[in-house]
């Protein structure tokens, strides 16, 4: 049978629909465009608002344009957070959420799914009497047994020079203005030979960066009883891979970077000098209404403990304007610490509020027009900071992982890579004059900065293994 997948949403999704496509190859199915899929599977998102749109108008659209015979199944987040939306969408055959989607060849494999295409997954062991309605703190621990996307078997297939892996799902944290653990459920932790065992997978088919995933990676191992999970990951990641290959470390808590932790991503040349460490505010107030740590000074004592150990580091964040009751002076705080903390790249978002979260019944809402406003001036600010931060690396040699080749406005040949400052999809990218092949690293000399790209030259006869030198010095 053909299948076809269609993700959306964030990284951890698409390690999953990753697994998913595994799980139906080793079943005998076969990968196919969509118009030749017997079966379409949309592994969907949930993480706001805008998102549930896109992912039901993803729905429909495909619904639409299905033949005769073609099932759609709905996968993921908003499979499992909204169910009943998802199943009313006219076409929708199937759902199965975040915690079942092992179990994705039942849908697909036997005559009876193929037989009966009102199938559905039941979501919870618990009847819907029983479960407690999203958003009330206690019941956030998402009832039934959780998914065993940690031992099943999933062969990995490489689709690029750099692949996600996904250390650890759901989240122990209770932020107030997010969804996640109500549908994800508490932490799990993927056993450390898995992890190593299929990061080895990906390398052997040709990966040069493996990026680790998780929604709060600096988390890693405490359910498995394992203090400093994620140094010690690094260390047993570190022997296994070859010398060449990047590590690189996203969605780190703040709070979760111990001195080992800096310590273990010094040590490793292969571990890339960047971390994407969300911290969503820096007003001690705000913070305790979002329900996160309200301590911003250790923060920033974090930040200068990993710039003190690795000076060339590059730290992004993503932060949140218009939190309900944010005031000007909570607002200006944001600012003052952007200015100190000089952050490489930082992303924000506009505050919108999810049904079932506690932020959602908070009082003083900011009026829309002052959020736009106020996304706006941060956006300037960061973007002053960013500029500069990236002119430091004006004449230096950097390391670059090729990832596309094309022609300059003028017919010349450029070729499209990152720096280890730059995460896939969400940073800046390195454009280097020539055509290197994809795939491969590439020396570099800096010649061209812009506020979050440069451009490069290729250093004919230098050793691809180069990184920035000399290391820049933090202001």
């Amino acid at each position: 049978m053909n299948y076809h997948i269609i993700t959306l949403g964030c990284p951890k999704n698409s390690v999953d629909s990753e697994g998913m496509g595994g799980i139906l190859r080793a079943r005998g199915h076969r990968a196919a465009e969509a118009a030749e899929a017997d079966v379409i599977i949309v592994n969907t998102c949930s993480f706001i608002a805008a998102a549930r749109d896109e992912t039901l108008g993803v729905l429909r659209e495909v619904a639409a344009a299905k033949r005769s015979g073609q099932r759609l199944i709905a996968a993921g987040c908003m499979a499992e957070s909204h169910p009943d939306i998802v199943r009313a969408v006219p076409g929708v055959d199937a759902i199965i959420g975040t915690r079942e989607w092992t179990r994705i060849d039942e849908l697909v494999g036997g005559a009876a799914a193929v037989a009966a295409p009102a199938l559905m997954i039941d979501l919870t062991a618990a009847p819907a009497a029983q479960r407690e309605a999203p958003g009330d703190p206690a019941s956030l621990v998402v009832p039934g047994a959780y998914a065993d996307w940690r031992t099943t078997p999933i062969q990995r297939q490489a689709r690029g020079p750099s692949a996600y892996v996904k250390i650890s799902d759901g989240c122990n944290l209770r932020c107030a203005f997010c969804t996640i653990p109500s549908f994800k459920g508490d932490m799990r932790s993927k056993a450390l030979g898995a992890i190593v065992a299929e990061a080895r997978e990906l390398v052997a088919q040709g990966v040069r960066e493996i990026v680790l995933v998780a929604q709060h990676l600096t988390d890693y191992g405490r359910d498995l009883r394992v203090d400093d999970g994620l140094a010690r990951l690094l260390d047993a990641l570190c022997a296994a891979l070859p010398a060449d290959v990047w590590l690189r470390l996203m969605y780190a808590y703040p709070h979760g970077i111990t001195p080992r932790l800096i310590e273990t991503m010094a040590r490793h040349p292969q571990v890339c000098h960047y971390l994407d460490m969300p911290l969503q505010h820096a007003h001690p107030a705000m913070l305790r209404r979002m329900r996160r740590p309200p301590d911003s000074e250790r923060t920033l004592a974090t930040i200068r403990a990993l710039r003190h150990a690795m000076p060339d580091i590059a730290i992004r964040s993503t932060f949140i304007v218009g939190f309900p009751g944010e005031t000007r002076e909570e607002f200006d705080a944001l600012l003052a610490f952007l200015r100190e903390a000089e952050l490489d790249r930082v992303g924000v978002f506009r505050y919108s509020p999810e049904p079932g979260t506690a932020a959602a019944t908070l009082p003083d809402p900011v009026a829309p027009r002052i959020v736009e406003r106020r996304w706006h001036e941060v956006m300037q600010v960061q973007q002053a900071i960013s500029r500069q931060r990236t002119r430091r690396m004006l004449g230096r040699t950097l390391r670059v992982l090729i990832e596309g080749n094309g022609t300059a406005d003028d017919g010349r040949p450029i070729a499209l890579g990152r720096s280890y400052r730059d995460a896939p999809e969400v940073d800046g990218q390195v454009f280097v004059w020539g055509a290197p092949p994809v795939g491969t690293w590439c020396a570099v000399r800096v010649v061209r900065t812009s506020d979050y790209d440069v451009w490069a030259e290729p250093l004919v006869g230098a050793d691809d293994g180069a990184e920035v030198l000399p290391p820049p010095t933090h202001a």
